[in-house]
């Protein structure tokens, strides 16, 4: 053999290493990933994930946020936003997931909530399907939740990004309202239903959306979503109340209580015409509208800082 055939077969054998060697990296890097989900669970991911089903509004809305909308092969009714979601094949309703359905759109990644019945998780698992629970219970917790569905779905740039960007719109918020004194922070009421009156304490978004945007939660002396009678409702007076109002006949029935019960009528929001209906999917969802839900409630509770608030339907 002549030394350039030497030289030339061994080039060939240092190229067929070095392809070898990339291939197996690749396939290493493919390889599932570990990582611990919001109920403690470690669940494995396949990667690349490239069908994904939503089991909650809050998920779609991530993974639509995300880039990722092309991926998303199954939904629940109640996804509706955006508007490319309602298209979308349904699997059954929050609690009411149709197995045969999931199993049928082949996904290699299924995003659960706490709201998915646990036998449903389990069931999935035990199919060889890849469930994600998503359960924040915070907006930082959102946010996390965003870079976790980025990292497992192949989208952690985007995903990188849009947590900055949710991240930023938090501090223009706090930074704002940053200087008020305990008296420059109005008392806010927020009612969900009105028979009973349901509202929200300590320890939930809604609290958090008022503190953040410069107010105070008249009820935050008590914790999560509890109801109050109509006396300590007057009695708690507050300054501004917030209702939910959702999509649809009787979707204002709460507010519509509000301004005509004459029952309610010393209380001093009432008197002061500062009764603000506001999107129930928007302050309710765990996705990365909070930011906008943030945003409004700062526009209802300082308007000379923010701008008025403005209710669309």
């Amino acid at each position: 053999m002549s030394k350039k055939s030497s030289i030339a077969k061994s080039k060939v054998v240092v190229f067929v290493v070095g392809l070898w060697f990339f291939t197996f990296t690749l396939a290493w890097g493919a390889q599932a990933t570990t990582i611990g989900d919001d109920v403690g669970r470690e669940v494995e991911i396949p990667s690349p994930c490239e069908r994904i089903i939503s089991l909650s509004p809050s998920n779609t809305e991530i993974v639509f946020a995300l880039s990722l909308g092309e991926k998303l092969v199954g939904v629940t009714t109640y996804c509706n936003y955006p508007e490319e979601a309602r298209e979308k094949e349904k699997v059954g309703t929050l609690n009411e997931i149709n197995l045969e359905k999931v199993v049928e759109l082949e996904p290699d990644l299924v995003l659960a909530s706490s709201l998915t019945p646990p036998e449903v998780v389990e069931r999935l698992g035990g199919l060889g399907i890849t469930v994600f629970v998503l359960d924040p219970h915070s907006i930082d917790e959102v946010i996390g939740d965003v870079e976790k569905v980025g990292i497992i779905s192949g989208a952690e740039d985007k995903g990188q990004e849009l947590k900055e960007a949710m991240e930023q719109k938090i501090e223009e918020v706090k930074s704002k309202v940053s200087h008020l004194s305990p008296e420059e922070r109005p008392t806010v009421f927020h009612l969900i239903w009105h028979e009973p009156l349901w509202t929200a304490g300590k320890d939930t978004f809604i609290n958090e959306f008022i503190t953040l945007a410069g107010g105070q939660n008249v009820v935050a002396d008590l914790s999560g979503y509890i109801t109050v009678d109509l006396e300590e409702f007057v009695r708690r007076n507050p300054d501004i109340i917030t209702v939910v109002e959702n999509p649809g006949e009787g979707g204002d029935l709460s507010y519509q209580f509000l301004l005509s019960d004459g029952r309610l009528r010393m209380i001093k929001a009432i008197q002061d015409h500062k009764v603000f209906p506001v999107d129930g999917d928007i302050v309710s969802r765990s996705g990365p509208r909070v930011v906008d839900a943030l945003y409004m409630y700062a526009c209802i509770i300082h308007p000379e800082i923010f701008g008025e608030y403005e209710y669309q339907k």
